[in-house]
């Protein structure tokens, strides 16, 4: 039994997600191109290129979609190779979801997907006989794979197999090969938190005389005789740059970077991240695979020791499949979600599920569920802070609201539907919430320091008139006390067929009214 395990792989996922939000901006940047901008990544840096921090990508949708073949077969470790293509073929609308639809011959991804739908199955979709060497080895395997890691805790050489099947669906060679080191890696981080000795397990599970090995071999040599990160990146460059690798995005120069990241900040999230993402190439590729390993190594906890990455993104991530509800998603169901498959497979007792089955729970540390204040309008802006906190051994959001008054309140929200914007990847979802449905929240006043303050539920939904979630729908306001329990419901109402998009509370006050409440629980 492994200890924490759901908090584990929810540090894991969260490593994942903030790894792609900070270098999916610059993605495809070269080194010295990001040091002109930015001197060097140790921070989110998105609003200076004027695009959004959460965003649809196709490393997250694909991690979190393609490990349910394992649950979806009802086989778990024992569904055969022949069946892993199932979930892209099931999961994938065409053009719309998950992939970069490159074309084929041009987008690794794209040519597997292909090869499915005209009857191959998985190893030959992936494989160089049928696609070459170029296009098979490029870097898609490795950047969909931390999850099979994640589903088989303490057992490198399981998730080594169980990445084996799942890269060949649409890659071959040295791209398999990549992707195991990873999946070993993440698996065997569960127990071994020495970064180093993590390097070591990864390179075992593949064969020594494989370029993947070698490269390992030459960066963590350069690396103990360098003791600089820049130096051991133009050695890199030469010898593994992306000069030397044809299609789009190989796998074998992005690898190296993230070796050399590993060897550099073994113990430093932050550092970690400010090296891969300042190296440049693959960015949000090379920093979600860095940066789930050291969520691992180095705990929820060690995630924001020096700089707060999760509040800004509140833990939401973009799921855009087939499975139109899953699309506005969060790090911790998705975390929840990979645990009970990894439970399944070593065989362990699944536990309670967290608070009687509620929808967000806030169950463990750091968990916002989505939850942020809305600061966009100057009558709300600054007025909350979200945080998670443990209050009698258990865990729940905290709102804090400050310095309320007439014409002033907070909003605190999380999506439902992810509003569309211009990220590369097409948006498809369905709202979780309909016409109809009934919203419970449960929660208690922690303080009142000053005024009284009323708290009610709203949904915002999209009218047919502007095209624009400006629809707004209320709860029945309710008077906070310190200490004191309360109960928030709201119905949906009728929308005429135009969609809920978001889901929050609205705190408002008497002058200069400030206080804090806990959310417990929200269910529908």
């Amino acid at each position: 039994m492994i200890d924490n395990y759901e908090e584990q792989v929810y540090a894991a996922v969260l490593g994942k997600v903030i790894g792609v939000y900070l270098g999916r901006p610059f993605e495809q940047w070269k080194k010295a191109d990001i040091q002109a901008r930015w001197g060097k990544i140790d921070r989110y840096v998105h609003e200076d290129r004027n695009v959004p921090l959460v965003v649809a990508d196709d490393d997250i949708s694909g991690t979190f979609t393609f490990v349910r073949i394992l649950k979806d077969t009802g086989l778990y470790a024992e569904t055969p190779i022949n069946r892993y293509g199932d979930n892209w073929l099931n999961y994938i609308v065409p053009w719309k979801t998950i992939l970069w639809w490159g074309g084929t011959g041009v987008s690794t991804e794209h040519t597997a997907f292909v090869r499915l739908v005209a009857g191959h199955r998985a190893p030959d979709s992936g494989a160089i006989a049928l696609n070459g060497r170029i296009v098979a080895e490029q870097i898609g395997a490795q950047i969909f794979i931390d999850a099979f890691g994640m589903v088989a805790p303490g057992q490198p050489e399981l998730a080594a197999e169980l990445a084996r099947k799942a890269a060949a669906v649409s890659h071959d060679g040295e791209a398999v090969y990549a992707a195991v080191v990873v999946a070993g890696m993440v698996s065997a981080a569960f127990k071994e938190k020495n970064v180093h000795t993590l390097l070591d397990i990864g390179i075992g599970l593949i064969p020594p005389d494989s370029l993947i090995a070698q490269l390992h071999r030459d960066v963590r040599a350069w690396c103990d005789e360098d003791g600089d990160w820049e130096q051991t990146f133009a050695r890199i460059d030469a010898q593994y740059g992306y000069q030397r690798y044809g299609g789009n995005c190989h796998v074998v120069p992005n690898h190296a970077l993230m070796v050399m990241a590993w060897h550099y900040a073994p113990d430093d999230f932050r550092k970690s991240q400010e090296i891969v993402n300042t190296a440049g190439w693959d960015t949000d590729c090379n920093a979600a695979n860095v940066g789930s390993v050291m969520g691992l190594a180095l705990g929820l906890e060690g995630i924001n020791k020096s700089y707060d990455f999760q509040s800004p993104m509140a833990d939401r991530l973009i799921l855009p499949t087939a499975e139109g509800t899953r699309c506005a998603s969060d790090c911790l169901i998705e975390a929840l979600e990979i645990a009970a498959i990894g439970r399944r497979i070593m065989g362990w007792e699944q536990p309670a599920a967290p608070k009687n089955g509620a929808w967000h729970h806030f169950s463990l540390p750091g968990a916002l569920h989505g939850y942020m204040s809305e600061d966009g309008d100057f009558a709300t802006r600054g007025a909350a802070k979200v945080d998670n906190v443990e209050r009698n051994g258990h865990r729940a959001l905290r709102i804090e609201v400050d310095d309320l008054s007439t014409g002033r309140y907070a909003r605190v929200s999380t999506p439902v539907l992810i509003r569309p914007t211009r990220t590369g990847y097409t948006l498809m979802g369905t709202p979780r919430l309909y016409t109809g449905m009934q919203i419970h929240l449960r929660g208690h006043g922690e303080r009142i320091a000053q005024g009284q303050l009323t708290v009610r539920l709203f949904a915002r939904y999209y009218q047919a008139a502007s095209q624009q979630p400006t629809g707004m729908a209320y709860g029945d306001p309710q008077l906070l006390s310190a200490d004191d329990t309360f109960a928030l419901d709201l119905e949906i109402p009728e929308t005429h067929g135009w969609p809920v998009c978001d889901l929050g509370l609205e705190v408002e006050g008497t002058a200069y009214s400030a206080g804090s409440l806990l959310v417990d629980s929200v269910d529908y």
